[in-house]
């Protein structure tokens, strides 16, 4: 299995109310500048999103071809929300892989081109995992296997290099469950899914707990039929 059994909880960033005691005692500035610039990070990740839509309806407009060598060119496109809502695009194109497979090659250089002053490396090797692991879903989907092998390999990679997010963790043992069905081997992939819905419990996502709870049940019930 390129995933470990073990894993580390998403070091998420918290902010709290400063202590008013801890606040006489310092002056105050070095509270207030991480308050200024958190909020200017949400400021700025909002417009983002905000603006995704549009940039991600003029790129694809454009012939595939030469999307991705006009996001890399244009500042414009390289940013976290339109990388972020490519990737979801990607995910909801699943009944046309080849489209799935090109927005998530976008997502991917999207998240290559964004500027790591803004943007902590381990967030964005998170996003890429998970671009990879659409991109891979994608090739499975057209029965490209050595094409989801590498796609899984790059994502663990990735993942290597991440924050530890739970989540990230729980979608990349998800797919590599799917390659390792697809290859014959599905008392690997249940395993994975099993280790996929420990993490998706932990986290609290009920929604995605049951969906891959139901999974790993749907492939053990298989599991006598391909034996026999």
């Amino acid at each position: 299995m390129l995933m470990s059994e073990n894993h580390h909880r998403a070091q998420g960033l918290q902010i709290v109310e400063p202590d008013s005691a801890l606040l006489q005692e310092e002056d105050g500035r070095g509270v207030s500048t991480l308050i200024e610039r958190l909020s200017r990070v949400r400021s700025a990740l909002d417009r983002e999103r905000a603006e995704a839509p549009t940039l991600a309806a003029e790129l694809l407009d454009l012939p595939p071809e030469t999307r991705e060598e006009r996001l890399r060119r244009d500042p414009r496109f390289q940013t976290w929300g339109l990388s972020e809502l490519l990737l979801a695009r990607s995910v909801e194109a699943a009944a046309d892989p080849v489209e799935a497979g090109r927005l998530a090659a976008l997502a991917l250089a999207g998240a290559d081109t964004l500027d790591r002053t803004r943007h902590a490396a381990p967030v964005v090797e998170d996003l890429k995992a998970r671009a990879w692991a659409a991109a891979g879903e994608a090739c499975l989907r057209q029965g490209d296997h050595g094409g989801a092998e590498e796609a899984l390999r790059a994502a663990a990679s990735c993942l290597s290099r991440g924050t530890g997010d739970l989540l990230v963790e729980a979608r990349l043992l998800e797919f590599e469950a799917y390659v390792r069905r697809d290859q014959g081997r599905p008392g690997e992939a249940a395993a994975l899914l099993k280790m996929a819905a420990a993490r998706y419990r932990d986290t609290g996502d009920v929604q995605l707990l049951e969906r891959t709870l139901a999974e790993r049940d749907a492939l053990l019930w298989q599991q006598p039929a391909r034996s026999t």
